[in-house]
């Protein structure tokens, strides 16, 4: 794929509106700023006065304009004419300000409260000028009607929104008529701020918009959609930036992106809806943008069941910490569709949390599902980054691999860990560096089996490419500083009167990986998984005899720590186990250690810490619960942890039920670890 061919075969499908030059004052409409009247009807009046007269701009001039829900109409420019105009949305009597109206509400029709500013049906509109739009949501209005849940560890709050939208969940599945579908007065479904829907040419230019209730401009099955030199500023939960949805023809340049969920997400549609309807995202140009806070800068999907195609970003720059991912692709199996034909070129990441590069399919439902996914000829080149949980961390189910990955001239600093690849089928990789190192490689080498003197064990890698030959290095030592090399084999006899135990592995590239140190133990008659944590130092720093009995918050950060941790052969103090269990997530991070120490560990919790702990990234990947038979019993705090800890096989049902608040015993919690190291390459 050619950057610059598909930018021009973009930019073919995108035409401005076609908006009569006859200029309308406010004051002709007897609209003039009050911070008294809310100006709905005169507002509206203006707009399809205009409208009816063939068309033209409405000025609205310096001063504060309140209203509630608007309808824009075709071939009507709503102007913001200064800096000072500004126009805000009422929070007060919402069912009266906000009838109910057909819309989408996260991909999904129904009948709800009117987006604050609508359109359907209509042609050649936009909204433009220097002035503010401001939605008034805040902590108190709009914004805490859902409580999002950011980390296992956070307040487990009421959540108003959940019951209506787990219904509208309910009612896509089942295929439930739309006009069925009837929220509004008495619910929690808040709407989004701009909605246009099956409309074409439609230009928002030059506003500065804060405060969304929901996702801020959410065009849904439109063509032809400009939005440009538009800052956003919200900070509420869901607070999407730009959600182009099954649209044809979008140009998102020039803005700024200051917001509490995705920047800009493109998405097509949720689950049956999304199949059923079937049309795709697709011809987005996405270029010159800054972003500030998110959760992803640019995000495909989650919701993407019609698919999503032809998307160009380029020459976007990304600036603060407190963005999670730059780079993100999201979905599930209960969504199907693609995301195909997308190049990410000439990108400057100056610093991000989470990733570069982030893509998953075990976004909230994950694996629930039979309608697999699909990523394929996805190019990200010229890419520039620092800072980071990961460099690169991207993954798909083992049933639909990521095919036609295309990363070329990436360099990326000061990342926790470099990558992390699953299910990648023949990538393209080429000047590729992450943390000084080159790409492709070993990604982690690691030993199979249990060293004991006289039996086998063998080595295992996981390369960035699949099909490489290697070479072997196995070494010894009696002090694990000083190493003799005693073989060249994959699988070799472990040598008697040695103490320690590591594998190098060499790849075609020349590139050289070595597994951690193993411990050689004495003699067999531990089971498997306690004799893999022992061998790998988990319990070095326990005085662990009886597996039987319940384990404390302490034994578990002691195991943890000797297998996690860099610092894992060195002595240590007991506090410095718990600043690192709480800088890993392991525990809260205002957790009373002293009075923590004796805790007993509950299964929940356990499958907590081993998400934490087994390398896998989910920041933001909203949240979901497991299948069992006790769901009732399970926090949402916990239940996506929980999920996910099943999924990846760190843990199992007992009888269809998880038991979330049992007390885990030291054999079951070193089963878990000991697969999560596994799992880490340890």
């Amino acid at each position: 794929m050619d950057k610059f061919f598909l930018r021009n075969k973009i930019l073919e499908t995108i035409a401005h509106p076609e908006i009569p030059t006859c200029v309308y004052e406010a004051s002709d409409f007897a609209i003039y700023p009050s911070e008294a009247e809310i100006q709905t009807v005169k507002l509206q009046s203006a707009m399809e006065s205009i409208s009816e007269r063939g068309g033209g701009q409405l000025v609205l001039p310096s001063g504060v304009f309140y209203t509630g829900a608007l309808s824009m109409k075709s071939k009507v420019e709503l102007c913001l004419s200064s800096e000072d105009t500004v126009l805000r949305f009422t929070t007060a009597d919402i069912e009266r300000n906000y009838p109910l109206v057909y819309s989408h509400w996260e991909a999904t029709p129904c009948m709800n409260f009117s987006p604050l500013i609508y359109a359907d049906s209509v042609h050649d509109i936009s909204i433009s000028g220097h002035g503010i739009i401001d939605g008034g949501a805040d902590s108190g209005h709009w914004w805490n009607w859902h409580h999002q849940v950011e980390n296992t560890w956070s307040l487990d709050k009421a959540d108003l929104q959940r019951e209506d939208r787990n219904a509208l969940r309910l009612m896509n599945e089942m295929g439930v008529s739309v006009r069925d579908r009837v929220f509004g007065a008495g619910h929690y479904l808040r709407p989004s701020f701009i909605q246009v829907i099956r409309s074409e040419r439609i230009l928002i230019e030059g506003v500065r918009i804060i405060n969304s209730p929901m996702w801020v401009i959410n065009p849904v099955l439109c063509r032809s959609v400009i939005i440009d030199g538009v800052r956003i500023e919200s900070f509420g939960p869901n607070n999407d930036g730009c959600d182009p949805e099954s649209c044809n023809g979008v140009w998102i340049k020039n803005c700024t992106f200051d917001t509490g969920d995705d920047c800009i997400s493109l998405k097509s549609g949720r689950d049956r809806d999304g199949r059923e309807i079937n049309v795709p995202c697709e011809n987005v140009l996405i270029e010159h943008n800054l972003f500030s806070n998110g959760h992803g800068g640019i995000a495909l999907g989650s919701e993407m069941s019609g698919g999503i195609r032809k998307v160009l970003a380029i020459g976007n720059e990304f600036t603060s910490p407190n963005l999670t991912y730059a780079l993100r692709l999201k979905t599930n199996a209960k969504r199907g569709g693609f995301v195909e034909e997308i190049i990410f070129a000439d990108t400057t990441i100056k610093t991000v949390s989470g990733a570069a590069i982030h893509g998953t399919m075990l976004y909230e439902d994950g694996h629930k599902g039979s309608f697999y996914p699909v990523f394929r000829n996805i190019s990200i080149e010229n890419l520039t980054s620092s800072g980071g949980d990961y460099g690169i961390f991207l993954e798909a189910f083992e049933e639909v691999p990521i095919v036609g990955l295309v990363l070329k001239n990436i360099h990326i600093t000061g990342a926790k860990q470099s990558i992390y690849s699953r299910n990648w089928k023949n990538p393209h990789i080429e000047n590729l560096s992450i943390n000084g190192t080159m790409y492709p490689r070993p990604e982690y080498v690691w030993i199979q089996g249990v060293p004991i003197a006289g039996d086998e064990v063998r080595a295992g890698v996981k390369h960035t490419k699949e099909s490489q030959n290697f070479q072997f290095i196995w070494e010894s030592s009696n002090d694990g500083i000083h190493w003799q090399y005693f073989s060249d084999h994959q699988e070799v006899i472990v040598p008697h009167d040695i103490r320690f135990l590591k594998v190098t592995v060499k790849d075609d590239f020349g590139y050289l990986e070595s597994s951690i140190p193993y411990i050689v133990l004495d003699q067999g008659g531990e089971t498997l998984t306690i004799a893999r944590v022992r061998c790998r130092g988990g319990l070095e720093r326990t005085e662990i005899t009886d597996f039987q009995k319940l384990i404390t918050k302490d034994q578990l950060m002691r195991i943890l720590y000797g297998l996690f941790s860099d610092r894992r052969t060195q002595p240590v103090q007991g506090e410095e186990i718990y600043s690192f269990a709480k800088s890993r997530g392991f525990l809260p991070s205002d957790e009373d250690c002293q009075y923590a120490r004796g805790q007993f560990i509950t299964r929940q919790e356990l499958a907590s810490i081993a998400m934490q702990a087994c390398g896998a990234s989910y920041k933001n990947a909203s949240s979901t619960m497991p299948v069992c038979g006790d769901i009732d019993r399970i926090k949402p705090n916990f239940g996506t942890n929980i999920y996910r800890a099943l999924y990846f096989g760190f843990m199992q049902l007992e009888d269809g039920k998880f038991y979330p608040e049992k007390y885990v015993t030291v054999h079951d919690a070193i089963d878990t670890i000991s697969l999560v190291a596994d799992f880490a390459g340890l």
